[in-house]
């Protein structure tokens, strides 16, 4: 498990000062955690999954995809809402609105076809 979190760790991209602030623990905790043979307690693993949307059968064994896909898309959706203003956030309000609109006729017609 610890070369996975290494591994999670580079596949973000971030350091593991960056890391350790993300799930609110010190970068020395991060570099134990990453070192082979270090335990890894249940509520780590656990914050570690939930703040980057992964795969807690991944980190603990190493089977299946590191991150849960919709999990991600949804968070950075999210992250991108928060960071625009209020102005910018409602205008991705009505064009979403739009495009479900656009999908809605559009599957209407493939429907009647």
């Amino acid at each position: 498990m610890n070369s996975r979190i290494r591994e999670l760790r580079k596949a973000l991209g971030l350091t593991q000062k960056e890391f350790a602030e993300h799930i609110g623990l010190k970068q020395n905790a991060i570099s134990y955690m990453e070192k082979s043979g270090s335990t890894i307690t249940k509520q780590n693993i656990k914050t570690i999954c939930s703040q980057f949307n992964v795969n807690e059968t991944w980190l603990q064994t190493g089977i299946g995809k590191i991150f849960l896909e919709e999990d991600r898309k949804q968070k950075e959706f999210f992250d991108i809402f928060n960071d625009l203003s209020p102005a910018l956030q409602d205008y991705l309000i009505r064009t979403a609105r739009d495009l479900l609109d656009t999908q809605s006729k559009i599957s209407s017609e493939n429907d009647i076809k």
